[in-house]
């Protein structure tokens, strides 16, 4: 119920006069209420009915003392005043629990009555779940048809369709809420944000005052973006190129590339100058720049079967191979490793 007390408003709405000395008495003072003949605004008359249904609306917090019954756990909570009114429809309670639940039939004691406490399941009403009521949590509890109903939004997540508690999110993910991404404001490194275009947490990485995710900030920590990207580790992606008198096969897995590179020609000798490109990258092969200059030795089979100390080498624009001035060879073949 809502009622919305106003106050009187207008002139002279109390007038003191005196009155015949034989009515009130010498030299007293006689008081007249004349605000329904002067008030421009009619103001609120509390009577017992609307205070009574105000207090009807609130929400009473008790601690409760947990006892253990013949295959029941019993909740006893004082609440004073209850007698007078008696435990009626739309009574709001929040308990704190001392104790967790050990059975599914649990009860309320108020009043000296024990009234059975009940959980929404499938719209339906059943039995409370073992262990679901936890120490030092607090529950809200409504009555309606001499029973009590666990609200829904207490259950702190601990339940499908359940609300997660806050601080319960924020020990899951080792971190605090931010709050969301797209707010306007300061975004501090260490805390998470929730963005509300992908639905997904995110750790800020640098302090920020961004209104959009930007990956070089923000790093995925919902369980949908980090399990794509474990999947993507798996993936698998092969290139092979053909160049003179072999090929290079780049495989890429995950973001680990390997590119390797078989050459070979037993009539007619090879030669190269040192730093001559053997192959460019294929689209979406090319290495982090980190891996430029890196050099990985490979196997030669040279003219007199001299083994030399040739290499290949990540280029900017492609790998190239060094160490073959001079030379001549039968057969190339080794690997580079990289990331991209």
């Amino acid at each position: 119920m809502l009622k919305k007390i106003k106050d009187w408003i207008g002139t002279n709405l109390d007038v003191y006069k005196v009155e015949s000395a034989n009515d009130v008495g010498a030299g007293l003072v006689r008081h007249i209420w004349k605000g329904e003949e002067t008030a421009t605004q009619v103001g609120t008359t509390l009577t017992a009915q609307i205070m009574n249904d105000l207090q009807k609306g609130l929400v009473h917090t008790l601690d409760t003392t947990r006892t253990v019954g013949t295959n029941k756990d019993i909740y006893e909570v004082t609440l004073t005043g209850i007698e007078e009114f008696g435990v009626f429809d739309g009574l709001k309670l929040l308990i704190r629990i001392d104790g967790e639940n050990q059975f599914e039939d649990v009860f309320l004691k108020l009043g000296g009555t024990e009234y059975q406490i009940y959980q929404l399941k499938n719209n339906l009403l059943d039995k409370v779940d073992k262990g679901i009521l936890k120490d030092k949590k607090e529950y809200l509890l409504n009555f309606k048809n001499n029973s009590f109903v666990l609200s829904d939004s207490t259950l702190y997540g601990s339940q499908k369709g359940t609300a997660l508690e806050g601080n319960r999110l924020a020990e899951i993910l080792g971190l605090e809420f931010g709050g969301n991404i797209q707010d306007i404001g300061n975004k501090t490194k260490g805390k998470f944000y929730y963005d509300s275009v992908t639905k997904y947490y995110y750790e800020c990485i640098e302090d920020n005052s961004l209104t959009y995710n930007d990956t070089g900030k923000f790093r995925a920590i919902s369980n949908k973006p980090i399990m794509d990207k474990l999947e993507n580790l798996f993936e698998i992606e092969t290139k092979t190129i053909t160049i003179p008198n072999g090929t290079i096969k780049f495989t890429k897995t995950g973001k680990v590339v390997n590119a390797f590179v078989h050459l070979q020609n037993y009539k007619t000798l090879m030669s190269y100058n040192d730093n001559d490109l053997i192959s460019s990258y294929p689209p979406n092969f090319a290495p982090n720049p980190n891996y430029f200059n890196n050099e990985f030795a490979i196997i030669s089979s040279e003219k007199n079967n001299i083994n030399g100390n040739t290499r290949l080498i990540l280029r900017k624009d492609g790998v190239v191979i060094w160490g073959t001035s001079a030379r001549q060879y039968y057969e190339l073949k080794g690997s580079a490793v990289y990331c991209i």
